[in-house]
């Protein structure tokens, strides 16, 4: 990811319902689409890595729910994805309705902190972090 600040990005209106998120040891922070799709993103980030850190979150999410069939009834909804990589977590809730928020912190940040404030976010903001399910 890059090291210097990226440009103003004047699509990235929803960027303050992000600022919560700016506590030690994370890196960056994505709201997205149920359909994987970037609709606000730290400053932290550039609009193109948010876009593809949207896109991956998304696939992971897809893995989730097929797992979630596998480990439970036809109920077993997915909540929240943790990845732990040697250099980094990466932390997924529901957002809303049809939306995701996605974080990467360092492997050494409060997971449990970030989690708490990711989940406040998506509670006080749910119907703002709803997006519409696209239809073609």
């Amino acid at each position: 990811m890059s090291t210097s600040a990226p440009p103003a990005d004047g699509n990235n209106k929803l960027t303050w319902m992000l600022s919560s998120l700016d506590i030690e040891g994370v890196r960056y922070s994505v709201l997205i689409s149920g359909d994987g799709l970037r609709m606000a993103h730290s400053d932290s980030i550039t609009r193109d890595e948010a876009d593809a850190f949207a896109a991956a979150v998304s696939g992971v999410q897809s893995l989730g729910k097929a797992l979630a069939a596998m480990c439970g009834d036809a109920d077993n909804r997915l909540r929240q994805n943790l990845i732990e990589y040697d250099q980094a977590l990466v932390l997924v809730t529901a957002a809303g309705q049809n939306a995701m928020l996605g974080v990467c912190a360092t492997p050494t940040a409060d997971a449990g902190l970030i989690v708490h404030r990711m989940n406040d976010l998506a509670s006080r903001l749910g119907n703002e972090l709803t997006s519409e399910t696209r239809r073609p």
